[in-house]
């Protein structure tokens, strides 16, 4: 209830206290039209508190629909918002799966490209040195007849290069460039079964070889000191034979 309505109903009730306790000194006519006054002034007090309070509700009810509004226009931009974000998210998401595709795509296209040119220059390699290297044994002094190529029989596996002549077999691994594990199999594995894949040869003395498009001095030094035979390529484009001291025999 409005503060200024309180102590006005207290004066009034202060001034009734007042009249009752004169009205017996004043005349009927003068009480009435004082209570007359009293109860108008009362009316009119209460119908501005009336006013007052329905201004007062009109107000808190304009600030409750502002507010709801506000809370619905927020939520909407909120659903809204959160629409676009998960939009996004699914847009990225596709975009990253297609990324991903395309790469591994890519991924398998670089390898097939690679392992393309891998084994082309492992072709390269084998051919050089098959057309080279019964020249180039020649002019070391073993007088080569023949140069098998990826010599293959049943069950066995494919040897690259094997220069033959009446007695004698050269059995080379050819790379283009020289792995230690490629020449441990070579040696452990590959050249003691030669003979056991091919019965032709079992007569033969057979050797040994390794030839590389890319070798070091030092593995060229050190492959001639294991007992095997080593075609190189020199700058200037000549296949040449290092010939091992201690020759490995099969």
């Amino acid at each position: 209830m409005d503060e200024s309505f309180l102590d006005y109903l207290k004066r009034m009730s202060d001034e009734i206290r007042e009249i009752q306790k004169n009205s017996a000194a004043e005349s009927k006519a003068e009480s009435k039209a004082k209570m007359d006054r009293f109860d108008e002034q009362l009316a009119k007090s209460r119908q501005e508190f009336d006013q007052r309070m329905r201004e007062r509700e009109e107000e808190a009810r304009k600030s409750r629909q502002e507010f709801d509004q506000r809370i619905r226009e927020n939520n909407e931009q909120m659903r809204k918002s959160r629409e676009e974000f998960d939009q996004r998210m699914r847009e990225n998401d596709e975009r990253l799966r297609e990324f991903r595709e395309e790469f591994k795509k890519s991924i398998g296209e670089v390898n097939r490209n690679l392992g393309g040119i891998g084994n082309t220059q492992g072709e390269i390699a084998e051919d050089l040195f098959r057309r080279n290297a019964k020249p180039a044994l020649n002019d070391y002094g073993m007088h080569i007849d023949t140069v098998h190529h990826s010599l293959r029989a049943t069950g066995s596996r494919e040897y690259d290069i094997v220069a033959v002549n009446a007695d004698q077999a050269v059995v080379f691994e050819i790379k283009t460039k020289l792995k230690a594990g490629d020449i441990a199999k070579f040696l452990q594995t590959q050249l003691p079964q030669f003979k056991s894949a091919f019965p032709e040869f079992k007569d033969y003395t057979v050797y040994g070889g390794v030839g590389a498009l890319v070798m070091s001095k030092e593995q060229e030094i050190e492959l001639s000191g294991m007992g095997l035979f080593v075609l190189t390529q020199s700058e200037d484009g000549i296949t040449r034979v290092r010939g091992p001291k201690e020759p490995l025999i099969v």
